[in-house]
């Protein structure tokens, strides 16, 4: 019964569930760069557009994606961008 609950209890701490969207917001081209912006678990939380693309020198956007992943106990954000 110890290891049943001791395997159960493991599979629900290493289990996620991840979305991702990808979209084409312009006409520009995919481009060769990239930037990423994403939330850290403590500190930085900013995961906007404009910070993907200071972090890749982007100015202009080609695709965003934006992946969420939920661990059982928190959220991370990821968005990443593609440009010129």
């Amino acid at each position: 019964m110890k290891k049943i609950i001791t395997f159960i209890s493991c599979v629900a701490l290493f289990s996620s569930c991840t979305i991702s969207h990808t979209i084409t917001c312009t006409n520009n081209p995919v481009g060769s760069k990239t930037g990423i912006a994403k939330t850290k678990i403590i500190g930085n939380q900013d995961i906007s557009y404009a910070t993907a693309c200071k972090n890749g020198n982007i100015s202009k956007v080609g695709t965003t994606e934006i992946k969420m992943t939920n661990y059982l106990l928190f959220f991370q954000t990821k968005i990443t961008v593609t440009g010129e």
